[in-house]
């Protein structure tokens, strides 16, 4: 299956996890902010974080410029706090969704540090998840 990883990422978590997962599907994960969709793609693993509310602007940005006639479907992953762990994913679905974009239900999610917080995540075992859970989503 042709997948490519597109990720933001403000701490270097959603980074960490964007790279174990384009590992796992064959390609090398690509920053949001040059990532530019111009031949069809089957996969497109989509990547980021709630800071200060929200997902960043370049994510919707890229989301409005997505073609649904190149990207056949998304799926979606997150770092951050337990407390928000869905908010990215759910954002970025409604987003994508208006593109006329199908979004696969399931989504990955991992605790990300941030300053004392979560410290020492995403860890071993999270990267192992984030791996595993690429591979499924692109078996036939």
């Amino acid at each position: 299956m042709n997948a490519r990883v597109v990720y933001q990422s403000t701490t270097g978590n959603t980074k960490t996890v964007a790279d174990a997962m384009a590992a796992a599907v064959g390609c090398t994960a690509e920053a949001v902010a040059d990532a530019i969709i111009s031949e069809p793609i089957e996969m497109l693993f989509l990547g980021a974080s709630i800071h200060g509310g929200d997902v960043d602007p370049t994510v919707k940005a890229f989301i409005g410029k997505l073609d649904p006639v190149l990207v056949k479907q998304v799926t979606l992953f997150s770092t951050g706090f337990e407390q928000s762990k869905d908010k990215a994913v759910s954002i970025m679905k409604e987003l994508i969704t208006q593109r006329s974009i199908p979004v696969t239900d399931k989504s990955y999610v991992c605790r990300g540090k941030f300053l004392l917080w979560n410290r020492g995540r995403p860890n071993a075992d999270d990267i192992a998840a984030a791996r595993a859970f690429a591979k499924e989503q692109v078996s036939p």
